[in-house]
């Protein structure tokens, strides 16, 4: 392939090649004609009748097949182009020096220069300057083991502009055979309109992800912090009408009031911190050490932490189930156990991430169906259901509690923070 189209240098060999071949023939005849020592005329007009239709009708067929040859030459080249042209995406040809030969309308429209700007230009000038250096090595290490594939698996590649502005980009390869040796086409899509599309994708994940995150809290205040404020005014009405006849009663349903009402404070206050955005930034292990000392500064329980120094990435999802189930965890701990230790374990078990929170409190039985005040473990299992991971809960009167949370690898998504 040149400039000009496919195969012309092919065609224009062999038209030389017929050419000179009728004058070998004849050069080989007059040599024989003069051997038969003949008179010079004899032999000239012995060589022109033997050579002469000979010559004739060998160059009018051969001249006629290159002819017919060239024009489906032309029609096949003009074909390519139209295919070239009728492309979505920018197309780029490139030889072994990575210089252009040729380029498509889409690739003036996507990178902003002129088709002449391009032709005879290394292909590096399309690229962002820091990548232009070693691309020279991406190429020769490409014609060593030529193959159709998109260029950079796993990597976020990007583009250059006339203009210098930079656009997230995919690339495609593909070898070409040619007159002047191998060729490279490069496929070139401006994936920018999808990259938004996908951020905007996430963001209406995130923003429904908060929409049931609000109903979820709206419910368990409803049905917790709520209902307590409720039956907390309901025993203070009575003790309102009691207070003259019954005073010591009276004291003592003031006293479990002022107690309810510290629960529900503590509760909201559970909430409020559930609701912090930060609780969630930076790696997991900074998250559970900050969510440990906050619990120990508040409840005045120690708190040991239990973390595998290396631990599968988690997708989203599963970071956030497992902190906030430890976070409820430790919640429980404070309302319900009377414990003085507590333990964080996060470990890699065969292909499950597991989070266990230990106390050395009074326990419960964890056979019975939790009552109102033990909310808590119905949050915990929804969330873990959510998560694709599964719940335990072992526990005995006296004997404190451990809450066991298991999500699958299939849940972690390499790459992610941790």
């Amino acid at each position: 392939m040149t400039k000009s189209g496919f195969g012309d240098g092919v065609l224009d060999r062999l038209q030389v090649a017929t050419a000179v071949l009728p004058v070998v023939f004849i050069a080989v005849l007059v040599v024989a004609i003069s051997s038969l020592g003949l008179p010079v005329w004899a032999d000239v007009v012995l060589g022109a009748t033997i050579s002469l239709p000979f010559v004739v009708g060998f160059g009018f067929i051969v001249f006629t097949i290159v002819g017919k040859l060239h024009d489906e030459l032309v029609r096949r080249e003009a074909r390519f182009r139209e295919l070239l042209e009728s492309a979505p995406d920018a197309i780029v040809i490139v030889d072994a020096s990575g210089t252009i030969v040729m380029v498509n309308d889409q690739s003036t429209q996507v990178f902003g220069y002129a088709r002449e700007e391009l032709i005879g230009q290394p292909v590096e000038q399309l690229l962002p300057e820091q990548l232009r250096a070693g691309h020279g090595q991406h190429r020769a290490d490409y014609h060593r083991a030529p193959s159709r594939r998109p260029m950079g698996v796993g990597l976020e590649l990007t583009a250059r502009r006339k203009d210098g502005t930079l656009f997230p980009a995919e690339i495609s390869l593909s070898p070409i055979d040619s007159d002047e040796g191998m060729l490279v086409t490069s496929v070139i899509r401006d994936i920018t309109e999808r990259r938004q599309m996908e951020e905007e994708r996430k963001g209406l994940i995130a923003q429904h992800e908060a929409e049931r995150e609000r109903e979820r809290i709206g419910m368990d205040l409803h049905d917790g912090v709520i209902q307590s404020i409720y039956a907390v005014g309901l025993n203070l009405e009575a003790a309102a009408e009691d207070v003259s006849e019954r005073p010591e009663e009276v004291r003592g349903r003031l006293d479990r009031a002022i107690e309810q009402l510290n629960d529900t404070i503590s509760d909201i206050r559970s909430y409020i911190f559930q609701l912090r955005p930060s609780r969630l930034d930076g790696n997991l292990h900074e998250s559970l050490a900050h969510l440990a000392e906050e619990f120990r500064v508040n409840s005045l329980v120690e708190v040991e932490l239990e973390l595998a120094a290396e631990l599968p990435a988690l997708a989203a999802d599963g970071r956030s189930a497992l902190f906030h189930i430890a976070q409820e965890a430790l919640n429980n701990v404070r309302k319900h156990a009377r414990a003085t230790v507590a333990t964080i374990t996060v470990e890699e078990r065969g292909e499950l991430v597991r989070l266990t929170v230990r106390d050395n409190g009074a326990g419960f039985d964890p056979s019975r169906e939790p009552t109102e005040e033990h909310r808590g473990l119905r949050n915990m299992a929804s969330r873990a259901r959510a998560a694709g991971g599964t719940l335990s809960v072992e526990s005995g009167t006296g004997g404190g509690t451990s809450v066991r949370f298991e999500i699958p690898a299939a849940a972690v998504a390499a790459g992610e923070t941790r």
